[in-house]
């Protein structure tokens, strides 16, 4: 006699259910790393472009940058900026807390750094 194989019904449910709950994570937290890499791009670029200019001229062309590239979290008055030496390091950390279900939350916390040489 053949013994019977296979998944059952409610062992389909269970694997279904974390599936699901695997995939919503997933979805809520995509968009929250998407902004994390366009905050880096823009200070990367700004940091390369914009390394001889003045703090608040970084950060007028870091907003023009953020409002490309749809970036929420962070504006130019949160970035750290010092130019000492002829080099511009500039700094920016948030926090993005993503509702997954209910009263429930994931928390992550950012930080970017990029450097940019003054005299090129």
């Amino acid at each position: 006699m053949r013994t019977q194989r296979g998944l059952s019904f409610f062992g389909f449910i269970i694997i279904a259910g974390f599936v699901a709950a695997a995939a919503i994570v997933f979805f809520k937290v995509v968009p929250a790393y998407i902004e994390y890499f366009n905050v880096k791009k823009a200070v990367t670029s700004v940091a390369k472009e914009q390394g001889t200019q003045p703090a608040a001229a970084i950060r007028e062309s870091f907003d023009k940058h953020a409002n490309i590239s749809d970036i929420k979290a962070v504006s130019g008055k949160d970035l750290q900026i010092i130019q000492a030496g002829g080099k511009t390091s500039i700094t920016v950390g948030y926090e993005k807390v993503v509702p997954v279900v209910a009263n429930v939350s994931l928390l992550f916390d950012f930080n970017v750094d990029a450097a940019g040489s003054g005299a090129e």
